[in-house]
């Protein structure tokens, strides 16, 4: 990752230097932060992907009040979920025309509303979990609700939908083809707006990501509200990877380069992003897998589920890649034999533990060097 960040900076230095007589090309002028600007005006866009950052957020919210006993509606769920009824406590929320469910990856959405009904199941059963019961586990001085298979309902549901709605729309929607590719309209300015159709579909991806405009600059780099989602766990990566200037680098060049219309240079910065994107996943899984390890070697079931509920879904998250670099039958190897059979944390091994960090390993050679540091 790091050879592939200083190729991309020469890249861009050489963008930079050329000269337009010799190519008859525009240079791409990068600009230091996310700001582009038209006549004056902004020509960024992306509050509907702020708004499904904040639903999941308050999702996350009600979840975790299982946590501590009370009880779990689905309907509340299914209705933050769609968007639907007045659901949230923010208005700006329910006033919003955005919703998950209809960015959510389609062979998922059950999957999802099947774990709000096991949550409010699980928060009315009044029993302490235990393997093939639902119900609260110990952690610390408090508690996690979790299903039968020891499966976190809040992180299971945060972290999914981190993969399935945030990731998936960057890969599968805003950077494919059918939004960013080279025949998108990127001539005419959209009805009303200061932007065209190309430009706004790439920012629509960036708004996914989650990060501030001048990111990883400031002090701090995340406020306590940008502190969250893929923005936080690019930055937990950081130290090791180096992969937070990578990204905002080709977020960057890439929204550049549309508006100079050079779009073999977006195209290139398109491939860094989902390398990138990908490797902050599988490193981030690595993490929580050594969390594990120590969790089980310890006898602790609480943060051991925690723990493996967090690496699940971020090995899940793998899969939206349409060029990702695992398999589906390794990834599906990892989620239901080496975290237990059919994923029931209860019946989890050191070696199969074990197992799934070496698959990443191998997969992503960039964390063989920190694999244990992670």
């Amino acid at each position: 990752m790091k050879l592939k960040l200083l190729y991309s900076l020469l890249f861009v230095a050489a963008l930079f230097s050329c000269d337009e007589d010799e190519d008859a090309l525009p240079n791409v002028e990068v600009p230091a932060t996310y700001e582009f600007t038209r006549d004056g005006q902004s020509t960024v866009s992306y509050q509907g992907q702020i708004d499904r950052l904040d639903m999941v957020a308050e999702i996350k919210s009600y979840l975790s009040t299982g946590n501590l006993g009370e009880a779990i509606e689905a309907s509340k769920l299914l209705n933050m979920f769609a968007n639907e009824n007045n659901a949230f406590i923010s208005a700006e929320l329910n006033a919003s025309s955005k919703q998950l469910e209809d960015k959510t990856f389609i062979s998922d959405v059950q999957w999802f509303k099947n774990l709000f009904v096991g949550a409010e199941e699980a928060s009315n059963s009044g029993i302490s979990a235990s393997n093939g019961q639902a119900g609260l586990l110990e952690r610390g001085t408090g508690f996690i609700l979790v299903n039968e298979k020891g499966w976190e309902f809040t992180q299971f549901v945060e972290k999914g939908l981190m993969g399935a709605v945030f990731y998936n729309q960057i890969y599968n929607s805003y950077l494919s083809d059918a939004k960013t590719g080279d025949d998108v309209d990127n001539e005419t300015m959209v009805d009303g707006k200061n932007y065209t159709t190309m430009e706004h579909h790439w920012d629509e991806a960036f708004g996914y990501w989650g990060v501030p405009v001048d990111f990883p600059n400031g002090t701090p780099v995340l406020s306590e509200s940008e502190d969250r989602f893929w923005a936080k766990y690019t930055l937990g990566r950081d130290a090791l990877l180096g992969v937070s200037t990578t990204l905002m680098n080709a977020y960057l060049t890439g929204r550049a380069a549309i508006v100079a219309q050079r779009y073999e240079v977006k195209n290139e910065q398109k491939e860094i992003i989902y390398e990138a994107h990908e490797l902050v996943a599988a490193a981030t899984a690595v993490h929580y897998l050594n969390q594990a390890m120590s969790d089980l070697s310890a006898a602790d079931h609480g943060n051991l589920f925690h723990h493996l509920s967090e690496g699940y879904a971020f090995v899940k998250a793998l899969q939206y890649s349409p060029v990702k670099k695992i398999t589906q039958a390794e990834i599906n190897e990892i989620l239901n034999t080496d975290l237990g059979i059919d994923g029931n944390f209860w019946e989890v091994k050191l070696a199969g533990i074990q197992k799934a960090k070496a698959t990443l390993v191998a997969t992503y050679p960039s964390l063989e060097a920190i694999k244990d540091q992670l």
